[in-house]
């Protein structure tokens, strides 16, 4: 499999992760929680809302680059397709 064809695979493999209704529930639960353990912060537990923001940026991290994988494979099908039609 060249190139483009890993990641068009890999794009198959975004797509069906982002749309498993398990990672959808994982994603949206924690990052829903840390929200929360973040407003419930006290004022002088600045270190506590540092390491919770950084956290949910992380998570937030994790989703952007299986997205960016899922656009990847995306283009990599459509250039694929279009240099099969010429």
């Amino acid at each position: 499999m060249g190139n483009k064809g890993e990641e068009i695979a890999r794009a198959d493999q975004a797509k069906q992760i982002l749309e498993h209704p398990l990672y959808i529930e994982a994603l949206s639960t924690v990052k829903e929680a840390l929200i929360q353990y973040l407003l419930d912060t006290k004022v002088a537990e600045e270190v506590e809302r540092d390491r919770l923001y950084i956290t949910i940026k992380a998570l937030e991290l994790v989703n952007q680059h299986i997205t960016s994988v899922l656009e990847t494979g995306k283009l990599a099908e459509r250039e694929q397709e279009e240099f099969l039609t010429q």
